[in-house]
């Protein structure tokens, strides 16, 4: 008989072989709004979140996945095999037609659009507003989870259970979760949880684990739980593959998912759980191609998970979307007649580090030094004028962190040089390091995913979702 373990393990490997070939996004027959009709509200509500995503991200990770892993996509899968409603979301914030993350979570979690850098409070008087996570649970005793591969305290889940004027309060957010009751949490971001705070959670009855073995080994139907894996973020999937190390201590997206599923499906009154795949955008922000897809498939294989845990409870309704798109990645064409543009996307399957890890292991290196470095960690040979810019380019990166950086201009950095160099090899190509303000791609399935309309406001969403759940 397989094991809770073996259960887990297949999480990951779900999005891997789906089984699904170009044929099956032909079909139409099962494609109808009206399948989705719930004759009663949504026991439990998945919200998926690839923090970051444009539709170019989207569509270079399924080429890679078809091109490089003999993979389908798996969110886009559902197209073809879903009764799925599929909107595109406008983006904007209260104050601006670019959000950012704080404000586009909010939108969803408490019903209006309210400033970029703030969650949950009334762009009018200041006022905090009731989050999603409060509502649902004093609604109808609902259980809540959190699941990130940013800190658990980060600008998205915070959207769905806390208040604050400043999203980088992040010390108060683990406390508002603590006095909301927030069933289970999973990510990174164990420097803002105190000793005495830590205390606290186990007070409240939290089961409390730091390792992915110790998540892993947990026994069923252990909530509320907290999970942080690492002090900040979680590391990029990229870097996470290459790590030995790395890969005993953080769990992927996919295995946290699948023991938020665990736990929170014996819930007597269903649940809802956010998940996000948030190093997509901090990829997008460093214009690190490489690095954006493989955390972009990482998210789609806990897409598949969801998929499959639906397919066994149809009183779920599903949401996958995006809250915003982060540099505008795309892939362009390369060569005559863009004959060039396959072979170029590809050489992407070589890379095993993000800028960031480049940075780190080879700013200090010299110029022959660099050159192996380089074609060892990406395949690709360079020299001459291609490797002086890139050395001064990754001593550029020097300054950069994406837990610190934020409106800060994408250039002034340095950081314009490298992905500009890196383009010209793989058809990659970016708009900025900013966040972007085009529509995004929005999908739904599951009873009461007819009510969203095929162009929705993202601060519509939520009162959809509280009618999907009979809350409204």
């Amino acid at each position: 008989m397989p094991t809770r373990r073996d259960f887990i393990k297949s999480a990951a490997l779900t999005g891997a072989v789906l089984g699904m070939g170009p044929a099956a996004l032909l079909g139409q027959s099962n494609r109808s709004a009206a399948a989705n009709t719930a004759r009663r509200p949504a026991r439990n509500i998945i919200f998926m979140v690839a923090d970051g995503m444009n539709i170019g991200s989207l569509a270079a990770a399924r080429q890679f996945q078809q091109l490089l892993l003999g993979q389908e996509n798996a969110w886009l899968s559902l197209y073809g095999s879903q009764p799925i409603v599929r909107c595109l979301m406008e983006t904007s914030s209260a104050n601006s037609i670019v959000t950012d993350s704080a404000a586009a979570s909010s939108s969803w979690g408490c019903g209006l659009r309210v400033n970029n850098g703030q969650i949950n409070m009334s762009p009018v008087d200041g006022r905090p507003l009731e989050p999603l996570c409060t509502t649902v649970k004093n609604g109808r005793g609902m259980a809540t989870g959190l699941v990130t591969t940013a800190t658990v305290t980060h600008a998205t889940p915070a959207g769905f259970a806390a208040n604050t004027p400043k999203r980088g309060d992040e010390e108060l957010i683990a406390r508002q979760y603590l006095e909301r009751k927030v069933d289970l949490l999973l990510g990174g971001g164990a420097k803002f949880y105190s000793e005495e705070l830590l205390g606290q959670y186990r007070e409240a009855g939290y089961g409390i684990v730091t390792e992915r073995g110790e998540l892993l080994a947990l026994p069923a139907g252990t909530t509320p739980l907290l999970g942080l894996f690492t002090e900040g973020y979680l590391p990029f999937t990229i870097e996470r593959d290459a790590s030995p190390e790395l890969q005993r201590q953080v769990p992927t997206l996919a295995e946290m998912t699948a023991v938020a599923l665990e736990r929170l499906s014996a819930a007597p009154d269903g649940f809802l759980l956010q998940v996000e795949g948030a190093r997509v955008d901090h990829a997008g922000h460093a214009n690190d191609a490489a690095a954006l897809i493989h955390d972009q498939i990482a998210f789609d294989h806990a897409v598949a998970l969801v998929r499959d845990f639906a397919a066994e409870h149809p009183d779920t309704l599903v949401i996958i979307t995006t809250d915003h798109g982060t540099g505008g990645m795309n892939v362009n064409g390369m060569g005559p007649s863009y004959s060039g543009t396959t072979a170029a996307f590809e050489k992407l399957g070589k890379f095993t580090r993000s800028y960031g890890q480049m940075k780190k292991e080879a700013a200090a290196l010299d110029a022959d030094a660099l050159r192996a470095y380089l074609e060892s960690v990406t395949g690709i040979r360079f020299g001459g004028d291609k490797l002086h810019a890139l050395a001064l380019a990754l001593q550029a990166v020097k300054a950069y962190s994406p837990d610190t950086m934020k409106a800060q201009e994408f250039s002034a950095k340095g950081l314009d040089t490298l992905p500009g160099i890196f383009q010209t090899e793989t058809a990659v190509g970016w708009t900025s390091g900013n966040h972007t303000g085009e529509l995004v791609e929005f999908t739904a399935f599951g009873p009461g995913a007819e009510r969203f309309p095929p162009l929705v406001r993202n601060d519509q969403v939520h009162g959809l979702l509280l009618q999907a759940a009979g809350l409204a």
